[in-house]
């Protein structure tokens, strides 16, 4: 049994420099809607039970389409759960492999790093980027990060009972990586070219960094993340399905 002991020894230690200095601390920056990775366990961290993730198990691959709205879709996407795993802060993440075609041209390879504690909520503990431009060539790795390396901390990439008001931090690198999710319903009705789904998850996703945007997601038992719509100013600019699941 593992239990990650980081944030302790943060707050140990800031305390311990207090008596030296006054000034703002990083812990006061913490948001208080960042889930408290110190308090939890990770017995069998890459069994995934929560009901709104999917794929749960390799060789099962989620194809989604995605592009603006009025156009045809140009992104493809696929995600798979890869046969190896991350260790991150001393726990042992199963990885999300999520790769996005443009045209057929590869522009993103991205590994995301999640882990289940023992009450079957999803931690992302981070990814592993790298971009690609138009004609395929690499440009960089914009966008990874690791929690535990320079004072990055893991949120919750999915908690198990979501609520109507939860909000919750998926990440926390300040400055860098801070989005965070806001639960709006727990039994939306969406249909898409797939079938009609029951009882979905409908979240907003904001990054403080993106003034005016945000992205409406839903996840639907049993199978998992289903559509998203990106609003730009209030104006719906992009759509996200799920289109095809190969297994």
């Amino acid at each position: 049994m593992k239990k990650v002991l980081l944030l302790i020894t943060i707050f140990a230690s800031l305390l311990a420099c207090s008596n030296d200095d006054d000034s703002s601390t990083p812990s006061n920056n913490i948001p208080d809607d960042l889930p408290d990775v110190s308090q939890v366990t990770f017995t069998s961290p890459t069994t995934i039970t929560n009901n709104y993730f999917g794929p749960k198990t390799t060789g099962t691959i989620y194809v989604y389409e995605a592009g603006d709205i009025g156009e045809e879709p140009e992104e493809e996407i696929r995600i798979e759960i890869r046969t190896n795993t991350k260790t991150v802060m001393g726990v042992t993440c199963f990885i999300q492999h999520d790769v996005v075609y443009k045209d057929g041209i590869l522009i993103e390879d991205t590994d995301d790093w999640i882990a289940e504690d023992d009450n079957g909520n999803l931690w992302y503990f981070g990814e592993s980027v790298k971009n690609y431009d138009d004609d395929g060539d690499f440009e960089d790795n914009d966008g990874s990060w690791e929690a535990g390396i320079d004072d990055a901390l893991p949120g919750y990439w999915l908690p198990i009972a979501p609520y109507v008001g939860q909000t919750y931090h998926q990440e926390y690198w300040e400055d860098e990586a801070e989005d965070y999710a806001e639960v709006l319903s727990t039994n939306e009705t969406v249909t898409i070219d797939l079938g009609t789904y029951q009882n979905c998850l409908m979240t907003k996703d904001e990054n403080p960094f993106e003034t005016g945007e945000y992205e409406i997601k839903y996840y639907a038992p049993d199978i998992g993340f289903i559509k998203e719509e990106k609003y730009v100013n209030g104006a719906l600019v992009e759509m996200e399905q799920l289109v095809e699941i190969i297994e």
